[in-house]
């Protein structure tokens, strides 16, 4: 079964276990054991939660069908971002109303053909980049490939967000003459674009979209400790590709 036929899966079942849980009718100070209704009622609650969990972890996998197309990008960080909201102490009304723009989300989604889903990354071909990073950032970048050669995916994405971070401060010093990193140490990668608008700098809302997508799967990846999440190859493939086209665009 492909990514996206996965994901479509998830939410079919999503949408059912909310239907089975709004035909009962759940009193959490019933008795259970004297109330079979009131059991049956409070497993489908679980059931809804059960399936928000499994959407949730399987939506990590469309982002490698961003690889090669750019419309798809922006179409997966909005799914993303509909996902977040999910909650299962949520009215059911609500996140069937979510649910629905998921949905329409990702029937909007371009599948990954067969014959490019096995590209892998060009990590020789580094674009033109400022000489003041460019050797920090090819150094991340043969980093990045021993890692993806070692499978060590979650790693490649911690170093697609250490190479955009590198680019953004360099673009950002390039425009105002100020070092981010004297200022303020230890930024992250949202901040460094927030900055950059503040300075009236705007970037293209594609390219824009591209950077939080990346941010948002590092960020997981790293900070997520309730449920671990370690990138598929495909996913380390998508990130890789991503960041690259990225640094084609900045520069």
């Amino acid at each position: 079964m492909g990514t996206l036929s996965k994901f479509k899966k998830r939410i079919a079942e999503l949408n059912s276990a909310i239907a089975s849980a709004e035909s009962a009718d759940y009193d959490p100070k019933a008795n259970e054991i004297k109330n079979f209704e009131a059991g049956r009622a409070k497993y489908l609650k679980i059931s809804v939660g059960t399936a928000i969990k499994l959407l949730k972890r399987d939506a990590w996998d469309l982002v490698e069908l961003g690889k090669l197309d750019k419309d798809n990008r922006y179409i997966i960080l909005q799914i993303l971002g509909h996902i977040e909201k999910l909650r299962n102490d949520m009215p059911y009304s609500n996140i069937k109303k979510e649910i629905a723009e998921i949905s329409r989300l990702s029937d909007s989604l371009v599948p990954l053909q067969e014959s490019s889903s096995e590209k892998a990354p060009q990590f020789i071909e580094i674009p033109e980049l400022p000489e003041e990073i460019e050797g920090a950032i090819a150094a991340d970048l043969n980093e990045m490939r021993k890692c993806f050669e070692a499978e060590a995916y979650r790693s490649c994405v911690v170093l697609c967000g250490r190479v955009l971070e590198t680019a953004l401060l360099r673009k950002y010093y390039d425009l105002t003459g100020k070092d981010l990193l004297e200022t303020s140490p230890g930024i992250g990668l949202g901040k460094v674009v927030g900055k950059l608008h503040e300075r009236d700098v705007e970037l293209d809302p594609g390219l824009k979209q591209q950077i939080h997508l990346i941010n948002q799967v590092r960020v997981f990846s790293v900070h997520n400790k309730k449920d671990e999440f370690y990138p598929s190859k495909g996913q380390a493939q998508a990130m890789i590709l991503y960041t690259l086209d990225v640094l084609r665009k900045l520069f």
